[in-house]
């Protein structure tokens, strides 16, 4: 089981937007890029969420 299977969409959504307003407040500009790579990083996982749940609906 991939872990995007853990929990929803949203969740991973949230903790995008968590990582993205930590960038924001970064002082460090490798810092920054950091956390916005982990928020990209969430976002995938999202989307890859939707996908499945997606399909697990076309399959019910």
């Amino acid at each position: 089981m991939g872990v995007e299977r853990m929990h929803p969409p949203r969740y991973w959504r949230d903790r995008a937007e968590e990582f993205r307003t930590k960038a924001d407040n970064a002082e460090h500009g490798q810092t920054k890029e950091t956390l916005r790579r982990a928020a990209k990083n969430y976002d995938e996982l999202a989307d890859r969420a939707e996908q499945i749940r997606t399909v697990q609906d076309l399959a019910e």
